[in-house]
Order: structure tokens, then sequence, then C-alpha cells
């Protein structure tokens, strides 16, 4: 499997691949659309997560009681 990546522009639906010589004559393939700066972007949160230590190999998933202030360094 081979990629090329090939600036396009959408219009209503269509579109039309601005170096159009790139592409092979028929194929298949994936489409990933980047937002234009006008649409609206989703706000970032920092989000604050626990310090925690523990054996190597061991699996931590604490419950709800186990998440207390010592866990936050």
């Amino acid at each position: 499997m081979s990629l090329i990546t090939v600036e396009v522009e959408i219009d209503h639906g269509s579109l039309m691949a601005k170096d159009s010589h790139l592409l092979p004559d028929r194929g298949v393939g994936l489409l990933t659309v980047v937002r234009s700066e006008e649409s609206p972007r989703l706000e970032k949160h920092r989000v604050e997560l626990p310090l925690v230590h523990c054996v190597p190999g061991s699996i931590v998933n604490p419950t709800t009681e186990e998440l207390d202030e010592s866990l936050w360094g």
C-alpha cells in the first residue's frame, strides 16, 4: 500500500484535486477533512491527573474511596 497526500477543494460534495497529476487514473482512498479557520474549534481543558506510585507489573485502578488527597502530588 502506498499513500499519496494531495490538497483538494470541496465544492458541494465534489472534490477537485489541486495537483490531480499525482493521482492514479482509478483507485480508492480515505478522506481526512481539515477544518478551515472559520469553523468553530473545540475548547481545550487542562486535566489534572493523580500521581500514583506502584510496583512495576501491577495494575493500578483505584476505587473512588482510594482516590484521596495522598494521590495528588
